[in-house]
């Protein structure tokens, strides 16, 4: 049984203009993991993802990220904070008036002292991991949708973090470009050794990429577990999910 716990949730409760979206959530990620956090639209993934991130502040010590609450860490604690981890959005959130290189290159200028010259190579480096060779000089408007993900992934990762973020990563895509993407994510968790935290509804990408399954229904947390484990549950919810999700 694992215990290595690199994000622990303890009975979360959000309110949102007096609305309920998270409720009493209790769960675990361990290192080395690709943990997928379910559920469909409304059922509070996005605002458990602000929890963790440190955008929104969780009520004493309820959520806990490398053992820390990012929602009460003062400016240089959280300066360290999110060099620790990686963010891939689910719209890359590249900015279009600058290069394929300097997009890349944003969180090194601001969080470190490096040389250009060195901070031009690692870029470049970054880029053909994820197999953008090439692009370094290209604007994010002339990159195909599946480009334009990985760009917004070599960034995630341009600081080498322990930790990764994916928000729905594979939306938009089709077939073969998501399993393309999914297949990149765990190699390059395998190489760079991080543990990734995965948003999606994408039933495929689950059983490409998932150690481990959080499904979140109405706010609440209904099943934890492995993905062997949740293939196996009878919880009708999950099994549903599925079920849509594959088609059936």
């Amino acid at each position: 049984m694992k215990t290595d716990s690199v994000i622990k949730v303890e009975k979360l409760t959000a309110i949102l203009d007096d609305k309920i979206i998270l409720s009493d959530v209790s769960f675990k990620a361990y290192s080395g993991d690709v943990t997928a956090i379910l559920g469909s639209s409304g059922s509070g993934k996005t605002v458990l993802l602000k929890h963790l991130l440190g955008l929104y502040p969780g009520e004493g010590n309820a959520v806990s990220v490398m053992g820390l609450n990012p929602s009460q860490l003062d400016e240089g604690q959280q300066k360290h904070f999110y060099t620790r981890l990686g963010v891939f959005y689910q719209n890359g959130a590249l900015l279009n008036s600058l290069t394929v290189g300097e997009n890349v290159a944003l969180p090194l200028h601001q969080h470190t002292d490096l040389p250009p010259d060195l901070i031009e190579r690692l870029v470049k480096l970054k880029l053909r991991l994820v197999n953008l060779q090439g692009s370094y000089n290209m604007f994010p408007s002339s990159l195909s949708g599946g480009m334009l993900k990985r760009a917004a992934l070599a960034r995630a990762i341009i600081m080498d973090p322990p930790l990764l973020f994916c928000d729905e990563p594979g939306s938009g895509l089709d077939p073969v470009s998501l399993a393309s993407l999914d297949n990149l994510i765990l190699n390059l968790q395998k190489l760079l050794g991080m543990t990734v935290i995965m948003i999606t509804h994408e039933v495929s990408s689950i059983f490409r990429v998932a150690d481990r399954i959080i499904f979140i229904d109405q706010g609440k947390v209904i099943f934890e577990g492995t993905l062997p484990e949740a293939l196996k549950s009878q919880n009708k919810a999950l099994m549903e999910f599925f079920r849509k999700g594959r088609g059936d």
